[in-house]
């Protein structure tokens, strides 16, 4: 991508801005959280500390309410807590000399959040810009609206991208919908980030490495129990195409998912069971595959094959045996066989496994957290014969990151050093085959006898094998501003699964954080 002087220009401008606006935040609490901004991390440090503060914090994305109550529930005089409670407080409120400031509804919500890139990425020395741009209001302490659109340069070069690029300039509506919630129940509608299930940095079944969901969302809390259910549409898909009629078919494209989750032995297990359903094709919706109450497997495999769906299940867990210690995991079920009696009994199972665990002050030393994660996806999960019912949305996977056929081992850890300054590293190690969750569906075991048997190897064909290694330095000496250095190596075998290729990533680059926000009373 080449970038022009008007480009610098506006990168300028932007910073210049940034620096004369108001230098403090507001309560933004019955805006939800983005999976992208830095009080997730920071919240979720806090969370491993204090357990018992924020329940269900598998089932993102949480509020800003959710967040602020770790505020004011825990005292400690640890130095690593301090620094992530200040840091998150001063996002959440607008201060004043004598302390936060209380508005009155209704009110209106203007923001925005700069990201620059910066130096050596992949090869190339370039400039990578994100502005964010917010806006709300708050109607009442329940209802509110919020919108926020990401001007993105990294957009255009990805070769997935489904959307308009423009002069190099590229741009999403992330976020755009109304809430009301209440003490013990919430509904949503619009368009918003759906994550489901602990991990690192990714989710088994649905993870914010999709794009954002235009969805109906409605969720339900007690004091140990809570239900969400979602209802969405995705992006639609050409099945047919005539080039001599000039005729096209289009497959209509939806996905619901329902998750219960309990909190058990005194609220030191949080264990949850979530199904999901994708369907699409000519037929439009199936309001079977509506109800939360009905099992979406039984449903699809009662109906008839030409509209039948792509179900999966979610088993997953957070453990906390003591205030520090996490050991948390998912098991992702999308096809098991279970008779031997055709040909097609013998198709592998199609599953995932992610476990981990990590812990928070290691060997007595204030602000180290260690962690280390293991997962494992086996081929063709995710994928189905049928196009429009493969697990994608606007060409991402809706799972992990990553796709299927692979497993990963992950070690990674933080510490705070001493006066705003964090270091983040981490270790990845993997090997992936040859299985893609948008490739095709290929059926070998069809050409074996079912006495025979049939097996493969895991992961499948040719494997690439990855080993990269990062080192996140960063100064976060404001809540609305932080500074990291970041370097990355990585080193590839059979690159791309091509028998012999090997490829070394070196990074070198700076990442600028800046952000503003605004509350008024209207």
């Amino acid at each position: 991508m080449k970038h022009g002087g008007s480009c610098r220009k506006l990168t300028l401008a932007l910073l210049c801005a940034f620096f004369i606006l108001p230098q403090y935040s507001f309560a933004q609490k019955s805006i939800t959280l983005q999976p992208y901004h830095w009080v997730y991390d920071y919240a979720d440090e806090l969370k491993l500390r204090y357990p018992e503060l924020i329940s269900f914090w598998a089932t993102q994305p949480q509020g800003y309410n959710t967040t602020a109550h770790l505020l004011k529930s825990h005292d400690s005089t640890a130095v690593f807590a301090s620094f992530l409670s200040k840091k998150i407080a001063r996002n959440l409120y607008k201060f004043g000399r004598k302390g936060p400031i209380a508005l009155e509804y209704p009110m209106i919500y203007l923001g925005s959040s700069l990201s620059e890139k910066y130096g050596s990425q992949v090869g190339n020395d370039r400039i990578l810009s994100s502005l964010r741009l917010y806006s709300g209001a708050r109607f009442s302490r329940r209802l509110s609206i919020f919108n926020a659109m990401n001007i993105d340069q990294s957009f255009g070069e990805d070769k997935q991208y489904i959307g308009k690029v423009w002069r190099d300039v590229t741009a999403i509506t992330e976020q755009a919908y109304a809430q009301y919630q209440a003490d013990d129940w919430l509904v949503k509608f619009g368009r918003d980030y759906l994550r489901w299930g602990r991990g690192y940095d990714a989710a088994l079944a649905v993870s914010h490495a999709s794009r954002p969901f235009d969805q109906f969302f409605l969720q339900l809390r007690s004091r140990r129990a809570q239900f969400s259910y979602f209802i969405s549409k995705l992006n639609n898909i050409k099945i047919f195409s005539d080039a001599d009629s000039l005729q096209q078919e289009w497959a209509n494209r939806y996905m619901s998912g329902g998750r219960l989750e309990f909190k058990l032995f005194n609220n030191k297990l949080e264990l949850a069971f979530s199904q999901f359903v994708l369907w699409g094709g000519t037929h439009g919706l199936e309001f079977y595959y509506l109800n939360p109450f009905v099992f979406y497997h039984g449903e699809q495999l009662n109906e008839d094959p030409e509209i039948r769906a792509n179900t999966l299940g979610l088993i997953d867990f957070s453990f906390y045996p003591r205030s520090g210690i996490e050991v948390y995991g998912q098991l992702l079920i999308d096809d098991i066989q279970i008779e031997k009696k055709v040909p097609g009994d013998l198709e592998p199972n199609e599953l995932g496994l992610l476990i981990g665990a990590r812990s928070a002050d290691v060997l007595g030393v204030d602000g180290l957290t260690l962690g280390l994660e293991y997962t494992r996806v086996t081929n063709r999960t995710y994928n189905t014969l049928p196009l429009a019912e493969k697990f994608t949305h606007r060409n991402k996977p809706i799972g992990h990151f990553l796709g299927n056929d692979f497993d990963r081992w992950l070690f990674y850890g933080r510490k705070y050093i001493w006066k705003n300054l964090l270091l983040n590293a981490r270790m990845d190690f993997r090997r992936h085959g040859e299985g893609r969750y948008n490739g095709d569906f290929d059926t070998p075991w069809l050409d074996f006898e079912t006495a025979e048997g049939y097996s493969e190897p895991f992961p499948t064909g040719v494997v690439e094998y990855a080993r990269i290694y990062t080192l996140d330095l960063r100064w976060h000496p404001k809540s609305y501003f932080y500074l990291s250095m970041i370097g990355r190596a990585g080193d590839f075998s059979n690159y791309q699964n091509k028998p012999g290729e090997e490829r070394t990533n070196r990074e070198l680059y700076l990442k600028l954080w800046l952000e503003w926000s605004f509350f008024s009373e209207i």
